[in-house]
């Protein structure tokens, strides 16, 4: 199924609007929350850019410019957890290597099938773009499922900016809206949350996973996995940039970010200087509770092509993804 057209836009124009003492106050928190004053977040409310619906999925996208940094693992054991909590999830995989496929069982190194490449471009001039729920494939985890990706989504970059036809950059959002509407005609069970894992490079298909989080709720938000050195910061500064930059192209308010650092080591010298750091360099960052503390199972699971929360519950790594998970529900409240 061909992703629809959709035009968007129309003149601002003056409102009024009489707001109960209630809303006013949680306008205050959500202002507080994303740096704004109470007009400029009562101007977005206007406008449509925070419209709240049930209705809609949280979705989270996990992106890093820096390898290594846990962005695989942190999202199947996400999308493991929730669901143990009673969500239905769906794990969108936006890395050629297809790791988060592998870990859930649904990446075949030899096969050509359908993938999140036929989803956001043409695989042949003749072929129709699919739709995710003709690539989503079903993994052995309850309620968890999965668009798989592999070595046909490597060039995707190169293969989106080729394209003649614009809005390269909201493929997947307008894919994602049309899943939602979908499953809503068919009268199945809503996707919960909507986990998207990105490659270490920042790039058209990153700028697609920042920009899908406009078709979920208010929770909807972007993790940054962090292991706390120098090089990480550095990479960090890097991708809070593309959020920004993509947030002025598209006139829209950034999306929400917060930090999760992983592999720490608490007690090290290095790790506390690495904080000191991280600190002077984002002073406005704003990190999860959680933390991911090194460990050897981590590797140890990836070699077994698991969830590490299933090669391993109880770990440290294991308990606190839980943990995670459940500071994550939170957001929701």
């Amino acid at each position: 199924m061909a992703s629809r057209a959709k035009v968007r836009g129309g003149e601002k124009q003056q409102q009024s609007l009489s707001l109960g003492r209630e809303t006013v106050e949680e306008l205050e928190k959500e202002a507080e929350r994303r740096g704004l004053n109470k007009s400029q977040l009562a101007d977005l409310l206007l406008n449509g850019q925070l419209t709240q619906s049930a209705d809609k999925p949280t979705i989270i996208s996990i992106m890093s410019y820096k390898g290594g940094v846990a962005k695989t693992t942190t999202s199947t054991c996400l999308a493991v957890c929730l669901s143990e909590l009673g969500y239905k999830v769906l794990v969108i995989d936006m890395d050629g290597q297809g790791n988060v496929s592998q870990s859930l069982g649904v990446y075949d190194p030899r096969s050509e099938e359908a993938c999140i490449a036929d989803v956001l471009y043409q695989a042949t001039p003749s072929s129709p773009r699919m739709s995710l729920s003709e690539v989503m494939r079903t993994t052995d985890y309850e309620n968890v499922f999965c668009v798989p990706s592999n070595f046909r989504f490597a060039d995707a970059d190169t293969r989106l900016k080729a394209e003649i036809a614009g809005g390269v950059d909201t493929r997947l959002l307008y894919a994602i809206e049309d899943l939602i509407d979908e499953t809503a005609r068919s009268g199945e069970r809503k996707f919960d949350y909507i986990i998207i894992d990105c490659g270490p490079r920042l790039d058209m298909t990153t700028t697609n996973a920042i920009v899908a989080l406009e078709a979920g709720n208010n929770a909807s938000h972007i993790i940054i996995p962090i292991k706390v050195d120098g090089y990480a910061i550095a990479g960090l500064s890097q991708t809070i940039d593309t959020i920004n930059r993509t947030a002025r192209e598209r006139r829209r308010l950034p999306q929400h970010w917060k930090i999760l650092q992983t592999m720490i080591e608490r007690n090290t010298s290095a790790y506390k200087y690495g904080c000191q750091m991280m600190k002077e360099a984002i002073p406005n960052a704003e990190y999860f509770n959680t933390k991911i503390e090194k460990s050897t199972v981590v590797p140890e699971a990836s070699l077994a092509m698991e969830p590490l929360i299933k090669y391993d519950p109880n770990s440290k790594p294991a308990i606190s993804y839980r943990l995670l998970a459940q500071e994550i529900e939170e957001m929701n409240a």
